[in-house]
């Protein structure tokens, strides 16, 4: 259960804040118990909305990036992403009192402009959509300052490739069980793993895959600066860009209301 070199495969954990402030507390206590390193996505929902959890989690150690979700970067004019970019990035730095080095925008759709303007902002990394299947590659181009990661990209039933994450999945119409056979089968050295706070955090059956997949000590979870250290330097033409999506519209096996709740002992 190991990579195909036989070594423990290296990870970084992405979690995607979906406006469910129970899901994102449940995750940060959790990754703080087992001393997991994450990134934490959000949007400026939360930052206007929950700065105090925010400044909370940014103190106990999580990095915390700003999520642009409103719709894709790519092919938008400079001056719409870079307000877009330096909205969230002013946000986010007022919020937890230091640089925001993190960015994506919805899909995780980048292109040469955003990385031009990361680099006037100081934002040192750009999420972008898997280009090597199930292995989390980062791209440094030669051109600029910002590293371009590559997040996994899986296979589902019917609906074409997404990210190793629950929600992309569950839209695909993958179930819980299917979920963990992609993580169980993994034979990539190094994936990132991404959880959305309305689904795993908060739906029980899926909590249990990330608990059942952490247990087996399968994978060596390292921080943001850790995981993007290993990178391939190449000029930008030549960094591949995936921009395929064909699950505008989820089309979930179970619905999001029919999924069981995770017990928790409050209502808080």
């Amino acid at each position: 259960m190991y990579s195909a070199n036989g070594s423990q495969i290296e990870g970084m954990f992405l979690i995607i804040e979906r406006r469910n402030i129970k899901g994102l507390k449940h995750w940060g206590d959790e990754l703080e118990r087992r001393k997991i390193p994450a990134v934490i996505l959000l949007d400026e929902y939360m930052i206007d909305n929950y700065a105090d959890v925010i400044q909370s989690l940014s103190d106990r150690g999580f990095e915390i990036g700003g999520g642009y979700n409103e719709r894709p970067l790519w092919n938008e004019s400079y001056e719409f992403q870079y307000e877009a970019m330096s909205r969230v990035r002013d946000k986010v730095q007022s919020c937890i009192k230091q640089p925001m080095h993190i960015f994506s925008s919805k899909y995780f759709a980048y292109d040469e402009v955003t990385l031009r303007v990361a680099d006037e902002l100081g934002v040192n990394y750009i999420l972008a959509r898997g280009t090597a299947g199930a292995r989390a590659v980062v791209y440094k181009p030669e051109e600029y300052n910002a590293k371009i990661i590559s997040v996994s990209n899986v296979p589902s039933i019917e609906m074409g490739t997404g990210s190793l994450c629950d929600e992309s999945l569950w839209s695909r119409g993958t179930t819980p069980e299917d979920f963990r056979e992609h993580l169980f089968n993994l034979k990539e050295d190094r994936i990132i793993l991404v959880a959305q706070t309305h689904l795993s955090g908060v739906k029980v059956r899926w909590w249990n895959v990330y608990q059942a997949f952490f247990d087996a000590n399968i994978v060596s979870w390292k921080s943001l600066e850790q995981f993007a250290a290993n990178s391939i330097e190449l000029p930008n033409a030549r960094i591949p860009v995936n921009i395929e999506v064909q699950y505008v519209t989820a089309q979930p096996k179970i619905p999001l209301e029919d999924e069981p709740d995770y017990p928790f002992e409050d209502s808080g």
